[in-house]
């Protein structure tokens, strides 16, 4: 064979890896984009507080968010409340740098976020996710080519990097962990080149620590990288370690700080107030999530069920993710990469893991798998490092199908595990609904109970002496588009201990006795309620009383707090619902379904109710009447519901 031929038979290979780290790239931009256009970027209460913190910038030149977050399908649970005012829990370097994206945009586009959410929402998210990943996962491709020695495992690495990683659902929404873990990379990247390959240039030094500082940054745990790189390469060169990489990675700590002191007056970012003041608070009614976390927000695991589920449970880094196996292959083996020229990092990449985990197991109290999301999502920046540690391993013990069968299989869950969720990272994992599909784990708020047996819209019935100002009104429109009213008043004590209620109806007024003690005793209102001279209420007044044509119990429902336009306060509310299957004159069944919303803060003990009359399989609606609070003579002092 001539050299020429050997020299083209010895490129193949290399040609192989460009060409399929070209496709891998590519279809990873296709379908990312893709995923992008599917979703939409105020699903989620994490990504709405940073929108709120962006359009609050360029829009009314302030952090307060007070004005954006009250709009529909703004809201978020990720607020804090400071001076009277409302803030993003977010730290405020992100939303700043990315309000000024927003302004360009908006300056070239014409469009804005409130008119135009989703259109300029997709093109921030393209610019500051989507092509900085891309550009890092390149530069991961070029330390796998380097230093992984073996074909196969180049390309398996290169798959894992591009598509088997949880990073992957947080590219299509805005987060700080995408952001902070491709600055991450970059850092890495350049870190390496300075160490293990000598290119020592000062330029190298300086966007070393420009990107190591930005990355920290976004991600506050990576803190520790920080302070571990500054180390590695001040042992290498001390000279450009202090006058290239510590001056640049200031500009962005710098730049941490100004903004934090500019959005919260202080140094200290909002998120560190967590259980404070700012975070459990009560706003016009309302109190903020905190005071009462839902789901796996209550954090009730102890240490050793949060460690389980952290590394093999439902939210387990090596039970989501099983390449991982294959780094903790490496770190257990670590006499193979122990006189290599990575050694710094990898001994970086196992220091940072041991002390992020060790950090969040002392959290005791936010014991909540980092919400509702697809992944620990403080441990995502550690990916780029997990990756690498395989390197070695997979380079001396990789050689047979008996590593290689297990690691496909690895590499098939870890890549369902990455694109099981649809179009967003703020779902449970899919091991988290296999686990409680088959009742291994709950972490659902048990349903709060009424203290008796519910069977009329009507809650509460006042006692003592008359009560002029104990009446309420709700109203709805007809579908003839007519105001229809109900009108409740308190006419005072009757004989044999009821009481006298009048009932307004259509302009037309009807005096009924009530009796409290049956009504608390938990009977239906044929039992409760009676004509004013004692006799029984007719069919068609049960039927009004009881809200649905058949007796049938209320079930509770859940505790809400709701606003209303007859006052600033919210309403603490217990919703119940009923229903009963009927058939009409037709002779066809349909289903009568009335919701309540009880509360005890108004008189007669409710303030809504709604009415839907549905097909048997109780899916499709019929039709729909709400009747809502139109005015109350008084309201009453909040309790505590049962």
């Amino acid at each position: 064979m001539s050299t020429l031929d050997s020299e083209s038979t010895s490129n193949q290979p290399s040609r192989l890896i460009g060409w399929f780290a070209f496709f891998l790239l590519f279809s990873f931009v296709v379908l990312i984009t893709a995923k992008l256009l599917g979703s939409g970027a105020l699903k989620s209460a994490n990504d709405r507080s940073r929108w709120c913190a962006v359009y609050s910038l360029v829009e009314e030149n302030t952090y307060q968010i007070d004005k954006i977050q009250a709009r529909p399908g703004w809201g978020t649970i990720d607020i804090v409340r400071h001076n009277d005012h409302f803030y993003s829990t977010k730290p405020p370097l992100l939303p700043r740098l990315v309000a000024e994206i927003y302004r360009a945009v908006k300056a070239v586009t014409g469009m804005n976020l409130l008119d135009n959410t989703e259109a300029v929402a997709r093109i921030i998210l393209i610019i500051i996710n989507i092509i900085p990943m891309t550009i890092a996962m390149w530069l991961m491709f070029k330390l796998i080519r380097t230093y992984c020695d073996n074909l196969f495992w180049q390309l398996f690495l290169m798959t894992a990097t591009c598509w088997g990683t949880l990073l992957v659902p947080f590219l299509a929404v805005f987060n700080n962990h995408t952001i902070g873990t491709t600055f991450i990379i970059y850092s890495l990247y350049l870190a390496i080149t300075i160490v293990a390959q000598e290119k020592e240039s000062w330029w190298r030094f300086g966007l070393c620590g420009l990107f190591a500082a930005f990355g920290v940054c976004n991600e506050l745990p990576a803190a520790a990288y920080g302070l571990g790189l500054f180390f590695i390469l001040l042992k290498n060169n001390p000279k450009k370690t202090l006058l290239c990489f510590v001056p640049l990675a200031l500009v962005p700590i710098g730049g941490f700080f100004l903004t934090n002191y500019h959005a919260t007056g202080g140094w200290k970012p909002f998120y560190m107030y967590y259980g404070t003041e700012k975070y459990l608070f009560v706003f016009e009614g309302k109190p903020s999530y905190w005071l009462d976390p839902q789901g796996i927000d209550q954090g009730k695991d102890s240490f050793p069920v949060y460690l389980m589920h952290c590394l093999v449970g439902h939210h387990g880094i090596f039970s989501l993710s099983p390449i991982y196996l294959l780094t903790l292959g490496s770190w257990l083996t670590c006499f193979l990469w122990w006189k290599s020229k990575l050694r710094p990092f990898h001994l970086l990449g196992l220091a940072l893991t041991f002390i992020v985990i060790a950090f969040y197991m002392t959290k005791t109290e936010n014991y909540n798998y980092g919400g509702v999301s697809v992944a620990l999502r403080w441990t995502l920046w550690l990916i780029p490092f997990w990756l690498l540690a395989m390197i070695p391993f997979l380079n001396r013990c990789g050689g047979t199908w008996f590593l290689k069968v297990p690691a496909l299989a690895f590499l098939a869950v870890s890549l369902f595990s990455a694109w099981y969720p649809a179009n967003s990272p703020w779902t449970q994992p899919w091991l988290y609904n296999v686990m409680e599909a088959r009742g291994w784990i709950d972490y659902s708020v048990p349903r709060p109970k009424f203290d008796r047996k519910v069977y009329s819209w009507i809650g509460e019935i006042p006692e003592g002496e008359k009560q002029d100002d104990y009446w309420v009104e709700l109203q709805t429109e007809a579908y003839n588009g007519e105001t229809q009213i109900i009108r409740l008043q308190d006419s005072g004590p009757a004989e044999g201990g009821n009481r006298l209620i009048t009932v307004t109806r259509n302009g037309e007024e009807k005096e009924y006795l009530f009796s409290r003690k049956s009504l608390e005793a938990g009977l239906p209102p044929v039992t409760f309620i009676h004509n004013r001279d004692g006799s029984e209420i007719s069919e068609e007044d049960q039927t009004f009383f009881r809200g649905v044509p058949k007796r049938r119990p209320y079930a509770s429902s859940r505790i809400r707090h709701i606003k209303t336009k007859v006052r600033t306060d919210a309403f603490k509310s217990h919703v119940g619902y009923t229903h009963t299957d009927v058939a009409n004159s037709a002779g066809v069944m349909h289903r009568y379904q009335r919701d309540v919303w009880f509360s005890d803060e108004v008189p007669f003990g409710l303030f809504q109710f709604v009415d839907r009359v549905l097909d048997t399989n109780g899916k499709d609606v019929i039709s729909r009447q709400v009747w809502e609070i139109r005015a109350a003579g008084k309201f009453l002092p909040r309790k505590q519901v049962k």
